[in-house]
């Protein structure tokens, strides 16, 4: 009886998998505009076969702080924060596979946004 119910839980957990990561919202090139306390910025990340790179883009907002931007590699470790201007941030890893995800901070004191 143990061995059908631990079964049935590693059966159900390997269905629920693909499901999970088809609807993740957070994957690189998941590009789109954030709205933030600081304002609205687009983030936008993606993979060009041997670079992958992110870039935060200040949209609209009062906050007049540097932008920045990151990534997450694929071992999950992150790259080195990139700060750039008020306007605009831009991150870059070489590598032939693909990061995870990029990171966007709009503004040293906001939240980071993944894509």
């Amino acid at each position: 009886m143990r061995k059908s119910v631990a079964a049935f839980g590693l059966t159900a957990m390997v269905a629920v998998a693909p499901l999970l990561a088809a609807t993740d919202a957070q994957a690189l090139g998941n590009n789109r505009t954030v709205e933030r306390s600081c304002g609205k910025n687009y983030v936008s990340s993606g993979f060009t076969g041997s670079k992958s790179w992110a870039q935060t883009a200040k949209s609209s907002g009062t906050c007049a702080g540097r932008l920045s931007a990151a990534l997450v590699r694929s071992d999950g470790y992150w790259t080195t924060r990139v700060y750039g201007t008020s306007s605009s941030a831009y991150a870059s890893y070489s590598s032939t596979v693909s990061a995870r995800n990029g990171l966007h901070w709009g503004c040293d004191g906001c939240n980071v946004t993944y894509s």
